[in-house]
């Protein structure tokens, strides 16, 4: 945990001003709340830290998202079961991540650019197979996955707690993982190494697709609903609770550890805003200073820790 040090510094002591602020942020229900809305939120981005520690950048994480969400909707209503119209949707991701990785890695277009046209082309769908409408009053045994608990613990915070693990040993005890590393810090390293760089690319990409379709899924089951807009509140928050959490946009740096916890600041910062009753219009000028300041102070960490290591 040593390389999230001031990541949980940052955390800690948010923490401490929310709960100065207003005493009633460490009440049980409410620290449960912030878990509950993180875990959404870390859902999508599980996937893409891969991805950025690859040295790329997964831009189309919400459309997709949504894209899952509108199309597991539309399946359940038209009367197909739970589980074969949640299965169907997870394709939708595994889809769109092949298709990113095809771009960059086999035509090898910039990721910023290649993964953006493919969240507006994920978008353009959402809206024509919804038609410009809402699907609501969606299956209780669905909807249990969004708002449900296992004992006193909700659901969504189990399934994010699952793929996490997943993941963590992914990234960081196979050989699989370790390569994406290496890609990420020195491509030819990893040239001269035999590294399989497309395969590897297209994995990654297609971790991410799959991540943000569980995300879209869970989304919708908390939400009850779905439309074709519903991830347009995270916006570029996907993006920054990976940075936010320690992994360099440079690549070779990071890992979900801290993507953990940078979905978890960001969520403790919309909550304390939230209840202090700060307006709507001054929520995104707030949240962006301070995700500025935060990835400041990572991207200071991890130059200094490299001046250290030289």
């Amino acid at each position: 945990m040593k390389r999230y040090r001031y990541v949980l510094l940052s955390m800690l002591a948010l923490s401490v001003v929310a709960a100065l602020i207003q005493p009633s942020f460490l009440s049980v229900n409410n620290l449960i709340n912030i878990f509950r809305q993180a875990s959404v939120l870390l859902l999508l981005c599980l996937g893409l830290t891969g991805v950025v520690i690859s040295g790329n950048i997964d831009l189309s994480v919400g459309s997709v998202a949504a894209l899952t969400g509108c199309v597991c909707a539309k399946l359940m209503i038209s009367g197909h079961s739970i589980f074969l119209s949640m299965v169907l949707s997870l394709l939708i991701g595994i889809i769109a991540g092949a298709c990113n990785g095809f771009l960059v890695g086999v035509l090898e277009l910039p990721s910023f650019v290649s993964t953006y046209g493919v969240n507006m082309v994920a978008s353009g769908i959402a809206l024509i197979v919804m038609r410009g409408g809402i699907i609501y009053d969606l299956p209780a045994s669905f909807t249990a996955l969004g708002i449900g608990y296992l004992g006193m613990v909700p659901v969504p915070i189990i399934l994010s707690l699952i793929l996490y693990l997943c993941l963590l040993l992914l990234w960081n005890y196979t050989v699989f993982g370790r390569n994406v590393y290496m890609i990420g810090k020195n491509k030819s390293a990893a040239v001269y190494s035999g590294v399989d760089q497309l395969g590897i690319l297209f994995k990654t990409f297609i971790i991410s697709g799959l991540s943000a379709s569980i995300g879209g899924i869970i989304m919708t089951a908390r939400l009850n609903a779905a439309d074709a807009g519903m991830c347009d509140a995270y916006g570029l928050q996907i993006v920054a609770a990976v940075v936010v959490g320690g992994t360099s946009l440079l690549g070779g740096e990071g890992g979900v550890t801290g993507t953990v916890l940078g979905a978890v600041i960001l969520t403790i910062i919309t909550n304390i805003m939230n209840m202090t009753g700060v307006a709507s219009a001054w929520q995104n000028l707030v949240l962006g200073v301070i995700i500025i300041l935060l990835v400041f102070t990572n991207s200071w960490s991890l130059e200094r820790k490299k001046k250290n290591a030289v």
